[in-house]
């Protein structure tokens, strides 16, 4: 990578972060840091914008080499001159005794520790270092597990989790593309071993799956992959602003409104929801739930919806 090409990294991080307006002056942004390529590098294009900016590791507890990982993004901030924060979080224990994937439970936990870091701390976001790869492994992973049409985005560039925004400014950049401007720059990264396990799902995407349709049907997969998903992202704007209104105080839903939807929209908006915990069978039937306006309780994993007086509310179980 030429310096020229360095330069266009760093002007194209610039560019996406002013273009969607993901980082504005003056807010104090928390770097998601694990160490690895994707986020080494976000840590190191963070130091271009003009805000206050610290990084935070979180250990998951489930590999040997995460003390190494976290003197590593330790040393990074020190370098970066940022201030640095951890915390850790017993994953196999979690997922165990909520019955979710050790995928499934290790977001929730990073995301909740980030955002206690954010409110303690008075940060105003995280930055994570999902890339476009990232993006096109999570449309294939939605898709695989019966995920709605809108949930076909794969990953929003800014959302909300836990109540603190998150934002996702290389959602542009291919993972190859990072690591190349690393090297250029002599600045090392972590390898995380558990990426070469495919008995994850995501992992046996990347390894798997993709190589499998970029031999087999040309590079040009991606691409249109992220078409359908660029699409779906703007459907799930269409559905956000043309269904702002069917929740009301508590997020109690009103049921005589909603119904007055068509049933693509229902659907829809329920996914959203509830928090995409629920693929799309289960959706189905919550609307003919709801529809059938009686008073009684639909309970899944995570939540229960009850359904009483014309209106339906969500409780956390």
């Amino acid at each position: 990578m030429t310096d020229k090409t360095e330069k266009k990294v760093i002007l194209k991080f610039l560019e996406a972060c002013a273009r969607d307006k993901l980082i504005l002056p003056g807010e104090k942004v928390l770097v998601a840091a694990s160490g690895g390529s994707d986020s080494t590098a976000l840590a190191i294009l963070s130091g271009f914008l003009k805000n206050t900016t610290a990084f935070a590791y979180i250990d998951h507890k489930l590999r040997e080499e995460s003390a190494q990982e976290k003197i590593f993004v330790r040393a990074l901030a020190a370098r970066c001159g940022c201030p640095f924060y951890t915390r850790s979080a017993d994953v196999r224990a979690f997922a165990k005794k909520n019955k979710n994937s050790l995928e499934d439970a290790g977001r929730d936990l990073r995301y909740t520790l980030l955002a206690e870091i954010c409110r303690k701390s008075g940060f105003d976001k995280i930055l994570t270092g999902h890339t476009l790869s990232d993006r096109v492994e999570t449309f294939f992973i939605k898709l695989l597990r019966g995920g709605g049409i809108q949930s076909f985005y794969g990953i929003k560039r800014k959302t909300l989790i836990f109540s603190v925004p998150v934002i996702r400014p290389l959602l542009d950049f291919e993972r190859s593309e990072l690591e190349n401007f690393l090297k250029d720059r002599k600045i090392k990264f972590m390898r995380d071993s558990s990426n070469k396990d495919t008995s994850f799902l995501r992992n046996k995407i990347r390894h798997k799956l993709l190589p499998y349709l970029s031999k087999n049907f040309g590079d040009s997969v991606n691409k249109r992959i992220l078409a359908v998903s660029r699409q779906a992202e703007e459907l799930a704007l269409f559905i956000t602003e043309n269904t702002s209104g069917l929740t009301g105080e508590k997020s109690a839903l009103d049921i005589s409104r909603y119904l007055s939807y068509n049933k693509f929209l229902r659907k829809c908006f329920l996914a959203e929801y509830l928090d995409k915990k629920a693929n799309s069978g289960v959706v189905e039937k919550i609307d003919s739930f709801i529809s059938e306006k009686k008073g009684g309780k639909f309970t899944l994993r995570d939540f229960e919806l009850i359904i009483k007086n014309g209106r339906a509310y969500k409780n956390a179980k």
